[in-house]
């Protein structure tokens, strides 16, 4: 690996900011970040969720939301830059970014290819196919050439992060700022994103925005911290002078990526079955296995090859299997968690259970009712049973309107009883947002709060199973451990299930007392979660467990 860069002596910094604010409407987000950054030099810059840190990388790029001011100096290679779009400022210094969001990083109609080799084209870098495969290859996507040939619909969020990185290396830039670059790679990737950054970014300046404080010191030369807006800290690894404490400095660090140890609580589903096969103590009052509320059994899906057929060609197609033949139960009040490589078939498994696309073989059935893609109408008593907190909020939610209709919209369309608006300050309340947030859109919040509109408008309509996909990733270490507590009070409360889609084995640990893997398309482990993190069976998951660094778990006697 490349011996990282020292702090920058140059008397020009590649990239200056300079008492940076942003206001948006009447309400001032950003107020007086100051930032140097040398040519070829790495630093993190580290917050809790709210601070404003993403929007300081959007200004920086010129991509800052509709509505908001910026004020004060963002200088790029001395030039100033802060009021020019992105679309129209100079090509030199090469300017590249990894968003927070890879789903709306992407055009959803353009294949994946196309998009790459436009990005390479841009730069005048060679962009044959084989050159375009060895990029993807690099970032650890398996089969480069389905995943050009493919939309991006069709990958993993894991795996459109990857691409997403693929294609800001491929410009061998000056400077790159990458927002949350490892928040939806499971930890194998993320190991394998970090060691590339680590190598591949010879010559070229980093700006790391990120929760992950581990890879921040891994990465980066500099630690600067932002809080409320402001910077409040900078330092220089190892020395940085800098206690070792949350985001927002008030505790010590919550999780980190090499040592865990989780207690696990006690609630509905803390002694579950084993093994969705067995049902070991969700028994009825006779003493026979209790039927599963969620159960999934023997669920294939095939999708065809995503390379356009060329007569001239008598290459085979070769059909993608995303899930082979896998079973999945989850118990009343259980709290289940998921989890597995980029590409395991996660996402095609949440498809079918959240009736957004058909298997071509298995059955779901909820509550003993089967469970398919239907009419909205038909649906409708699902979706009070079920409820889904996205992996992307930002993309998931409706740029037009408000948080508080945001949470306040399933309670109308699905009829439930009660008090809406009460329902909706109660149901952010719990999420730690503060009632001045229900008038913001989507675009006025950050990576974490988007995150946790999404949980509160899921947890707002009162569902028996909560599937929830990453909800946890964008949020910082004191607001991870509130959301916690928040969703295994639920559980225990209200008697809510939970099916848990992480790639934190630590918090996955925290959160479920048992665990699924999956792997290329099948569930090789389903088990407790103290067992699977002290002694993986499968290799798939020794690899997980490896990579994550996750200790064993500890259940309380």
């Amino acid at each position: 690996m490349s011996t990282r860069p020292g702090p920058s002596t140059s008397p020009t910094p590649l990239l200056c900011v300079r008492g940076l604010s942003v206001v948006i409407g009447a309400r001032p987000v950003v107020g007086g970040v100051d930032l140097d950054l040398g040519p070829g030099e790495r630093v993190a810059l580290c917050g809790p969720s709210g601070s404003g840190k993403s929007l300081t990388a959007a200004a920086v790029l010129g991509r800052l939301p509709p509505g908001a001011v910026a004020d004060g100096i963002v200088e790029i290679g001395a030039t100033p830059v802060l009021r020019i779009p992105a679309a129209l400022r100079p090509g030199s210094p090469r300017v590249a970014a990894i968003g927070q969001d890879s789903r709306t990083a992407l055009n959803p109609l353009v294949r994946v290819g196309r998009q790459l080799r436009a990005s390479v084209r841009s730069t005048g870098g060679d962009d044959s196919d084989g050159s375009l495969r060895a990029l993807l290859a690099d970032t650890g996507l398996e089969d480069p050439a389905r995943v050009l040939a493919g939309h991006p619909g069709e990958l993993s969020g894991g795996q459109r992060q990857r691409v997403q990185l693929a294609m800001a290396l491929a410009g061998r830039p000056d400077l790159l700022v990458a927002d949350e670059p490892t928040t939806a790679l499971d930890p194998v990737s993320r190991r394998r994103v970090l060691d590339l950054l680590t190598e591949r970014l010879a010559g070229t300046a980093l700006l790391f925005i990120s929760h992950d404080l581990a890879a921040a010191r891994e990465l980066c030369a500099r630690i600067v911290r932002i809080r409320a807006g402001r910077t409040v800290a900078a330092g220089h690894r190892p020395d940085t002078g800098i206690p070792d404490r949350n985001e927002d400095g008030r505790g010590p660090t919550a999780t980190r990526a090499r040592s865990v140890a989780v207690e696990l609580p006690r609630g509905p589903g803390a002694d579950g079955p084993v093994r969705a096969d067995t049902a070991a103590t969700s028994r009825a009052a006779d003493g026979a296995p209790a039927p599963a509320f969620l159960a999934a059994r023997g669920l294939h899906r095939v999708h065809p090859d995503p390379r356009p057929r060329r007569p001239w060609s008598r290459a085979p197609r070769r059909p993608v299997h995303a899930l082979r033949g896998a079973d999945l139960a989850v118990h009343a009040g259980e709290r289940v968690g998921l989890a597995g490589a980029s590409g395991a078939g996660k996402s095609t498994l949440l498809r079918i259970l959240l009736a957004l696309e058909r298997a071509d073989d298995g059955t779901v059935t909820v509550d003993g009712h089967p469970v398919r893609p239907g009419p909205v109408r038909g649906l409708r008593w699902y979706r009070r049973a079920v409820q889904y907190v996205p992996q992307d909020p930002a993309s998931a939610l409706d740029p037009r309107a408000s948080a508080g209709d945001l949470v306040a919209e399933p309670l109308a369309r699905l009829a439930v009883p009660g008090d809406h608006a009460a329902a909706v300050a109660t149901a952010l309340d719990r999420v730690g947002l503060a009632g001045t947030v229900a008038g913001r859109r989507p675009g006025e919040l950050s990576g974490g709060q988007a995150q946790r509109v999404a949980l509160a408008r899921a947890l707002a309509v009162g569902p028996r199973l909560l599937i929830a996909d990453e909800p946890l990733s964008g949020l910082d270490p004191e607001l991870r451990s509130r959301i916690v507590e928040l969703i295994t009070g639920t559980c225990a409360e209200d008697g809510t299930g939970l099916l848990l889609v992480a790639h934190d084995l630590a918090l996955l640990a925290a959160l479920c007392p048992r665990a699924v893997v999956l792997h290329d398309g099948a569930v090789v482990e389903d088990r407790p979660t103290a067992d699977l993190l002290a002694a993986p069976r499968h290799p798939a998951a020794a690899e997980l467990v490896r990579a994550s660094g996750a200790a064993p778990v500890r259940l309380p006697a």
